[in-house]
């Protein structure tokens, strides 16, 4: 079985990394619960639009951003059941960069393991978690959404509320 994760606020912390550069540049105090929506860009004050991102054509915003919380733990828990690859869609500007940052710290160790592409839903897997609605709602596989600001309107059956509570369910699931 294959087990394909997403990467940016899956893995990678990076919201709020990108909304700090953001509200320092824009002198603005945008947080991650205030995007409810996909396109980002509709939440930033008018002079910046689509500029917001540009900042994450900048490979090194990732040298800022933290994992997930209890992301390794949980790709860790899925590893013992199923071959994990992470596929994620990538800036021109940051190729490769976020299969760095995910070998530093400590999710992945083979090249082989982790797929840059847009049309997520053209990858083989059995199962795919991500935070995009688009890429969940496109596919026919067995995905399951994980929840986040932006995709919280969507009424899906399968949701990944935290990482810490997929943990506690598996451990619950393994005493039965």
């Amino acid at each position: 079985m294959i087990i394909a994760i997403d990467v940016d606020d899956v893995i990678i912390d990076l919201v709020p990394t990108w909304l700090s550069i953001y509200n320092k540049c824009y002198n603005d105090n945008l947080s991650k619960n205030d995007i409810t929506d996909w396109q980002i860009d509709n939440f930033v004050k008018p002079e910046c639009g689509q500029n917001i991102y540009n900042y994450i054509e900048n490979p090194k915003i990732y040298d800022y951003c933290q994992p997930v919380k209890n992301s390794l733990e949980a790709v860790n828990i899925l590893r013992e059941k199923a071959r994990i690859i992470f596929v994620t869609s990538v800036t021109i500007g940051c190729a490769g960069r976020k299969y760095v940052w995910l070998k530093d710290h400590g999710y992945i160790d083979r090249l082989e393991n982790y797929v840059e592409a847009k049309d997520k839903y053209l990858i083989n897997y059995d199962y795919l978690i991500d935070d995009n609605y688009a890429n969940i709602e496109y596919s026919n596989k067995k995905n399951h959404l994980f929840s986040s600001p932006w995709n919280i309107k969507y009424d899906y059956p399968r949701r990944i509320n935290s990482w810490k509570e997929f943990i506690e369910e598996r451990k619950e699931w393994q005493k039965n």
